[in-house]
This record gives C-alpha cells, structure tokens and sequence, in this order.
C-alpha cells in the first residue's frame, strides 16, 4: 500500500498528460520546458499566458552528464508535441516530460501572434459599437479610413489585381455578406470573424474560408499562404493578397470571366458563382450590398 504522504507524487496517483511547447527559454538553462496541457490547461492563451504555465523538467537519456550544467540539452521546439506524468499527482504543479509525439504541424485557428494588435472577441452575428482595429502588416501594406476602403483599393491597385470599380465592387460585395457586414452598427469588414458551419467545420475571415476537406480546406490554404510570407492570417492583407492569389493561380475560381464583366452586378455574380459558391438565395443581397460599397466608396 502506498503511503498517505507520497500518494500524489507515486505509485497509482501519477497523472498523465499530452500537451505541447510554448516556451523553450529556460531562464535557468536547464533544458525545462513550459507546457500546454490538453484538457490541465485553457486552450485560449488569453486565459492563461505562456508565463503562468509551469516549468517542466525533461528526461535525458542516461548518457548525458545531467549534472552540473554537463551534458547536451533538449531538442524540443516550440509546438512539439509531448507526453508525460505529473510528480505531483492530482496538483499538476510539476510536468515532467517523458517524450515527443510526431505531428503534422498547422497553425492553430487562434495563435498568439506578435504582430497583431488587440482586436475584439465578436460573433459574426454579434453586434460592434467600436471601431474595428487593424493590424501593423495592415497599417504597413494598406491605404483607406476603413477597411473596406483598404479592401476596394487594394483590388484596385497592379498589386491586388488591377480589378475595374465595378469588378472590386462585385468581390466586395460577397465578401460583405461572407463577412456579415449588414449585422454590426459598424459597417465594416473584420478579418477575424469565424463562424460553425452546420457539419461542424469552421468557417473564417472576409470570405468565410472553410476548413472542410471538400471544399479544399481553403482555410488551411489560407494559413499556410500567409505563414510562408509572414503574414498573420486574421490580417486584412494576408486575406486580400490570399484572394488574389487563388484567381490568378487556379482558373476554376472564375478570373477570366470576372475580368469580361464592366457592371458590379455581372462581377458579383461571377464571384459568387466561381469563387464563394454559398448554398443558393443570397445573390440578390450580394449584388445590393455591392451597389451601397460603390457608392460608399466610388460616388
């Protein structure tokens, strides 16, 4: 039987646990790491920074001096995948990490990103009373009062595709409908809406990109496109460049027939066709939404 005072820390009291590195900057440069703990710790690091997560100490092979600062150290990186027990049973103050797991790494949808500057936590059919707050890489790349003033010139410019007004107008008009712009006192795109599509997939951003494999996890695209560039995904460039990107890389996304439209209606269509390709019964909003854009923007 296992002693009263030792049962949290031996024995059938060892908790175990899964999780993954944030921190690998041991201050005492003994090889500790700071965990994320699946299901110990809150997922939102907004709830819990990466500071108030504990040190965990990692095993090393027998062949090392582990002593004295003798010995090589860890080879954990930030996002690594890990498993181990807890010392201290049911208080889960002291990680130790036994080993790594393989992963295939992706973004996380909400990762804690240095660039960004703090922006509002919304619903996509919640109400915003105060102005949407753009991200450094927006403030750097984009020109307009608003973001959708940013979004019509930057479609407008040789960069985002030279696009006619009325063309820019057709895309934005979709993506005001995508992006919900009718249900907030702000009427303003903001790149950070996500929202539960009905078989349970995320759906995120100006257009709504979807993380569902048949539809080409165009959401993974978009993270994968803007990590390459060093871009943040939730950012308003990294989502109109991404944009971009898809109509001149795949022609199924309907460029060449975007380009042949000189009216907001045609252009809106075509884009609600070729690249949103929503459940039918929204056209008609799409093409008003893209008239009230010019004229908020061109008249």
């Amino acid at each position: 039987m296992i002693p009263t005072t030792f049962k949290d820390y031996y024995g059938d009291e060892t908790r175990w646990f899964v999780g993954y590195v944030v921190d690998i900057n041991d201050p005492e440069q003994l090889g500790r790491v700071r965990v994320r703990i699946f299901g110990v710790h809150p997922d939102d690091p907004g709830d819990a920074d990466n500071s108030d997560l504990p040190w965990a100490s990692v095993v090393a092979p027998i062949t090392e001096g582990n002593s004295s600062g003798i010995g090589a150290n860890t080879g954990l990186k930030n996002r690594a995948q890990v498993f181990g027990i807890f010392l201290d049973g049911k208080n889960s103050q002291l990680p130790l990490v036994l080993g790594g797991i393989p992963k295939y790494e992706q973004p996380p949808l909400n990762p804690l990103d240095p660039n960004e500057l703090t922006q509002e936590k919304e619903n996509r059919r919640g109400a915003r009373t105060k102005p949407i707050v753009s991200t450094k890489i927006d403030e750097e790349k984009l020109r307009g009062a608003s973001n959708v003033e940013k979004a019509f010139n930057f479609f407008m410019s040789p960069d985002g595709g030279g696009f006619s007004a009325e063309q820019t107008c057709g895309i934005l008009g979709n993506f005001a409908v995508e992006n919900g712009i009718m249900l907030r006192n702000v009427r303003d795109f903001d790149p950070t809406i996500q929202s539960l599509e009905k078989d349970g997939t995320r759906a995120f951003g100006l257009a709504q990109w979807n993380e569902a494999k048949r539809a080409g996890n165009r959401l993974g695209e978009l993270i994968k496109f803007s990590t390459e560039r060093g871009y943040s995904y939730r950012s308003m460039y990294a989502q109109l460049a991404f944009t971009k990107y898809e109509l001149f890389k795949y022609s199924y996304f309907g460029l060449a027939d975007l380009l042949e439209q000189d009216s907001i209606e045609g252009a809106c269509e075509v884009f609600e066709k070729k690249y949103e390709r929503p459940a039918a019964g929204s056209t008609e909003e799409r093409k008003e939404e893209a008239r009230k854009i010019y004229e908020q923007v061109v008249s």
